[in-house]
């Protein structure tokens, strides 16, 4: 008996092949389908890397920011509606096939992709934040000069400058796990250096705000005085390192929480988090690498982007913890299901574009693209409900006679249906600009085969 929810080997291959054909015809009628079904590639490329090794981990959780932006991108080159929907249609087509390839996804690769998706949303939007602000200061380089004076200008920003790095750098250092430097046995040692280094931080921060408050304190009596504090307090030297050394050790405290408090959710070596945070962060940095070696691209865009990258990541943490939730209640969706479903829509979609009457090559290539789609369903539906039935009585090792078999039957019943909705369309076409009553007959004949063998293929 099959434990993995995958289909047969043959019976899994004819389904590829139909989802291959149906993808091909929704190309005819709109080519960003394709860039659609590699994004659903993508994705599921991405889940089933989840239940991995920590590096398959890693480059999973770095894979997800890039195709669903990747994925946004192509959605916003579309423009209007219907290309749209169709190549959203061919990301669920893409990620349904590989359910199909790969088996229902495992509760683990489930809640390692939520995780992923869920890190890489908080990532992707800080990008956004941190973008959108850089354009509201007009641009990069006034952006980075702006960073420094971020705690004010004068002594007192220089004072909250130095409590905000020695705050930073020891909440680092508490915060990061001792693993990363040292082993059980040393722990006391490196407790020992840890706390060593904290009071080092702590009383160089105090004694140079001692001498601060003492010098500003002296320099209303004293005027050369005056003048070394306005210098101190507003040289670029003094508060870039601040700035920079502030910046770095709240990234470094802030990702060693994260860790810290994920780690102590999981049991043991099956914790990825390390492994997430990295591949989320690498991913996101490698998307803002790329969206950056355009050129051209206007700023408020790339936030747009990769805010909305954030919200679809969310939305997916979202869809991954239900769909986790079903796996366990072993309720969830059936892929073979999904993908008949895509299909199926993907030709309505397809076909609500037809507003030709005479028969002409756009007429031909919209029939094309609803009819094909849609009987592949069919096909799809009707051999995923037999494959299942095998993988549960015999076990994916069944005999590949019956399975061919199958697949024949099924196929022909396709072809056939495909064949007769053809001939009712053109029929349609033909005879409406003359008589209405005739083109009536036509579509009515035509739905009335397609009805029939509907009910031959999944009866």
């Amino acid at each position: 008996m099959s434990t993995d929810g995958r289909l047969p080997p043959t019976t899994r291959r004819g389904v590829a092949l139909a989802a291959g054909i149906g993808a091909l015809a929704l190309a005819l009628a709109e080519p960003l389908v394709a860039a659609g079904v590699l994004v659903g590639i993508g994705l599921a490329a991405a889940v089933g890397l989840s239940a991995s090794s920590y590096r398959r981990v890693a480059v999973a959780s770095a894979l997800l920011p890039i195709v669903v932006l990747g994925g946004i991108a192509v959605v916003g080159l579309a423009g209007t509606t219907v290309p749209a929907l169709t190549a959203l249609v061919g990301a669920l087509l893409g990620l349904a096939a590989g359910g199909v390839l790969g088996g229902k996804p495992t509760p683990v690769a489930l809640l390692r992709a939520g995780a992923s998706a869920l890190c890489s949303a908080v990532v992707a939007g800080g990008v956004a934040l941190l973008i959108a602000g850089i354009d509201t200061l007009g641009g990069a380089g006034p952006a980075l000069a702006a960073v420094p004076w971020l705690t004010g200008d004068g002594p007192s920003g220089l004072f909250l400058a130095l409590v905000a790095a020695a705050v930073a750098v020891a909440s680092a250092l508490f915060l990061v796990p001792p693993a990363v430097f040292t082993v059980p046995s040393r722990r006391d040692a490196y407790d020992g250096t840890r706390n060593a280094l904290t009071r080092a931080v702590g009383v160089a921060t105090a004694l140079a705000i001692a001498v601060l408050a003492v010098l500003t304190m002296l320099s209303p009596f004293v005027p050369p005085l005056e003048s070394l504090v306005d210098a101190v307090a507003g040289s670029v030297v003094v508060r870039g390192p601040l700035a920079a050394v502030t910046g770095v050790a709240a990234v470094v405290a802030v990702s060693a929480a994260v860790v810290r408090g994920a780690w102590v959710q999981t049991d043991g070596r099956r914790n990825a988090t390390v492994a997430i945070v990295v591949g989320a962060v690498s991913g996101v940095g490698l998307a803002v690498a790329g969206v950056g070696s355009l050129g051209g691209v206007e700023t408020t865009l790339v936030a747009a982007g990769f805010g909305a990258t954030a919200i679809v990541l969310g939305v997916g943490w979202l869809v991954a913890w239900l769909y986790e939730g079903a796996v366990l209640r072993d309720d969830a969706p059936d892929p073979v299901t999904a993908l008949a479903g895509a299909l199926a829509a993907g030709g309505i979609v397809a076909g609500s574009t037809a507003d030709a009457v005479l028969l002409d090559l756009e007429t031909v290539r919209v029939g094309v693209a609803t009819i094909v789609p849609i009987a592949a369903a069919l096909f799809t539906y009707d051999v995923g409900r037999y494959g299942r039935t095998l993988a549960r009585e015999i076990g994916p090792h069944a005999s590949r006679r019956p399975q061919l078999v199958r697949l024949g039957w099924s196929g022909t019943m396709a072809a056939v249906g495909v064949l007769v909705a053809a001939l009712g369309l053109a029929g349609a076409a033909v005879l409406a600009p003359t008589l209405s009553v005739p083109a009536t007959a036509g579509v009515i004949g035509a739905v009335v085969a397609i009805l029939g063998g509907t009910w031959l293929l999944v009866r």
